[in-house]
Protein backbone atom coordinates (compact mmCIF):
# COMPACT_ATOMS: atom_id res chain seq x y z
CA UNK A 1 0.00 0.00 0.00
CA UNK A 2 1.36 3.37 -0.86
CA UNK A 3 0.46 6.83 0.82
CA UNK A 4 1.72 9.91 -0.66
CA UNK A 5 2.47 12.43 2.97
CA UNK A 6 1.39 15.86 2.76
CA UNK A 7 5.20 16.37 3.16
CA UNK A 8 5.18 16.26 -0.66
CA UNK A 9 5.95 19.87 -2.11
CA UNK A 10 7.77 21.26 -4.81
CA UNK A 11 11.09 19.09 -5.56
CA UNK A 12 10.14 16.19 -2.43
CA UNK A 13 8.40 13.53 -2.98
CA UNK A 14 7.60 12.02 0.56
CA UNK A 15 5.92 8.89 0.80
CA UNK A 16 4.70 5.57 3.01
CA UNK A 17 5.00 2.03 1.60
CA UNK A 18 3.50 -0.62 3.68
CA UNK A 19 1.96 -4.03 3.63
CA UNK A 20 1.33 -5.11 0.31
CA UNK A 21 2.99 -3.61 -2.42
CA UNK A 22 1.73 -3.96 -6.22
CA UNK A 23 1.80 -2.43 -9.75
CA UNK A 24 -1.49 -0.12 -8.60
CA UNK A 25 0.68 1.40 -6.29
CA UNK A 26 3.79 2.09 -8.64
CA UNK A 27 0.99 3.37 -11.13
CA UNK A 28 0.86 6.55 -8.69
CA UNK A 29 4.33 7.12 -7.52
CA UNK A 30 6.00 6.49 -10.62
CA UNK A 31 4.06 9.33 -12.67
CA UNK A 32 4.10 11.78 -9.61
CA UNK A 33 8.22 11.12 -9.60
CA UNK A 34 8.14 11.92 -13.35
CA UNK A 35 6.17 15.33 -12.77
CA UNK A 36 8.18 16.43 -10.13
CA UNK A 37 11.41 15.28 -12.23
CA UNK A 38 10.15 17.30 -15.30
CA UNK A 39 9.05 20.26 -12.81
CA UNK A 40 11.99 20.40 -10.73
CA UNK A 41 14.78 18.78 -12.59
CA UNK A 42 16.53 16.51 -9.84
CA UNK A 43 14.39 15.42 -6.59
CA UNK A 44 14.03 14.59 -2.90
CA UNK A 45 12.40 11.27 -2.17
CA UNK A 46 11.93 10.44 0.93
CA UNK A 47 10.57 6.93 1.87
CA UNK A 48 9.28 4.88 4.61
CA UNK A 49 9.22 1.45 4.46
CA UNK A 50 7.27 0.10 7.25
CA UNK A 51 6.43 -3.95 7.38
CA UNK A 52 6.28 -4.60 3.56
CA UNK A 53 4.97 -8.48 3.53
CA UNK A 54 4.72 -8.86 -0.18
CA UNK A 55 5.83 -6.87 -3.03
CA UNK A 56 4.66 -7.95 -6.35
CA UNK A 57 7.24 -8.67 -9.03
CA UNK A 58 5.23 -6.50 -12.03
CA UNK A 59 6.35 -3.10 -9.18
CA UNK A 60 9.60 -4.44 -8.35
CA UNK A 61 10.01 -4.49 -12.16
CA UNK A 62 8.67 -0.97 -12.95
CA UNK A 63 10.54 0.35 -9.72
CA UNK A 64 14.06 -0.95 -11.27
CA UNK A 65 12.74 0.34 -14.80
CA UNK A 66 12.32 3.97 -13.63
CA UNK A 67 15.02 3.79 -11.26
CA UNK A 68 17.57 3.04 -14.34
CA UNK A 69 16.01 5.48 -16.70
CA UNK A 70 15.91 8.45 -13.87
CA UNK A 71 19.72 7.40 -12.10
CA UNK A 72 20.86 10.85 -12.03
CA UNK A 73 17.33 12.86 -11.40
CA UNK A 74 17.40 12.45 -7.57
CA UNK A 75 19.61 14.45 -5.49
CA UNK A 76 18.83 12.86 -2.28
CA UNK A 77 17.25 9.77 -1.18
CA UNK A 78 16.52 8.57 2.28
CA UNK A 79 14.93 5.21 3.11
CA UNK A 80 13.42 5.15 6.60
CA UNK A 81 12.84 1.52 8.20
CA UNK A 82 13.61 -0.96 10.58
CA UNK A 83 14.48 -3.93 8.19
CA UNK A 84 18.34 -4.83 8.08
CA UNK A 85 17.71 -5.35 4.01
CA UNK A 86 17.00 -1.75 3.29
CA UNK A 87 20.74 -0.78 4.31
CA UNK A 88 21.65 -3.54 2.37
CA UNK A 89 19.73 -2.28 -0.60
CA UNK A 90 20.85 1.28 -0.01
CA UNK A 91 24.76 0.45 -0.37
CA UNK A 92 24.29 -1.57 -3.45
CA UNK A 93 22.26 1.23 -5.20
CA UNK A 94 24.93 3.69 -4.59
CA UNK A 95 26.88 3.08 -7.50
CA UNK A 96 24.31 3.49 -9.53
CA UNK A 97 22.96 6.71 -9.02
CA UNK A 98 24.80 10.33 -8.36
CA UNK A 99 22.44 10.24 -5.71
CA UNK A 100 23.16 10.98 -2.02
CA UNK A 101 21.18 7.99 -0.71
CA UNK A 102 20.71 7.13 3.20
CA UNK A 103 19.40 4.78 5.15
CA UNK A 104 17.86 5.93 8.58
CA UNK A 105 16.10 3.15 11.12
CA UNK A 106 12.76 4.39 12.17
CA UNK A 107 14.11 5.52 15.71
CA UNK A 108 15.76 8.03 13.58
CA UNK A 109 13.30 9.74 11.67
CA UNK A 110 13.44 12.99 12.78
CA UNK A 111 17.14 13.01 11.62
CA UNK A 112 15.96 11.24 8.18
CA UNK A 113 13.78 14.72 7.69
CA UNK A 114 16.48 16.72 8.39
CA UNK A 115 19.03 15.39 6.17
CA UNK A 116 16.47 15.16 3.33
CA UNK A 117 15.90 19.17 3.96
CA UNK A 118 19.55 19.88 3.68
CA UNK A 119 20.66 20.36 0.19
Amino acid sequence: MLQILEESKGDLVAFRISAHVDKQDYDIMLPLLQERIQAHGKVKVYAEVQDVQEYSLQALRDEVTFDLKHANDFSRVAIVGNQKWLDWLVTVAKPFTTADVRYFDFSERSQAWEWIHTS
